[in-house]
């Protein structure tokens, strides 16, 4: 009786160490690109959402006189091209803006980089919308 009560206290250690190892989340981050009007500019600014604490990092890419900026539609999506909140970087070329949320385990986040006047409130040269997980 004492081997299968050893057994059994073995097996159930063994299981609890790989519960307490595997990860709490498996969200998925994503990165988007907008679009740049400058010939010596790939792109105009990358817009990331980090799974890992739910950041939101919006970087200007171009020395270009105008800002980054980027969407963010969060689950349950929005419709005909809806969002729910937009993020500036009116910094310089190099600048990046760092946005904290709180999301649940699970929810769909897409972002969408471009470009913009930060005082007039006009963007344009979207890249595409990508899709990852909180």
């Amino acid at each position: 009786m004492n081997k299968f009560r050893i057994g059994g206290i073995t097996v159930a250690a063994v299981a609890l160490i790989a519960i307490a190892g595997s990860p709490a989340s498996a969200g998925t981050s994503v990165t988007s690109y907008g679009g740049s009007t400058k010939t010596t500019c790939d792109t105009s600014s990358k817009g990331v959402f980090d799974h890992d604490g739910d950041w939101f990092r919006l970087t200007d890419t171009c020395a270009d006189h105008m800002s980054a900026v980027l969407k963010v539609d969060v689950a349950p999506f929005q419709s005909n091209g809806g969002y729910d909140f937009s993020i500036w970087n009116s910094g310089k070329a190099g600048s990046t803006k760092d946005v904290n949320k709180n999301y649940a385990e699970g929810t769909g986040v897409c972002i969408q980089a471009g470009m913009g006047e930060f005082s007039s409130g006009e963007w344009a040269n979207w890249g595409y919308w990508t899709c990852g997980t909180a």
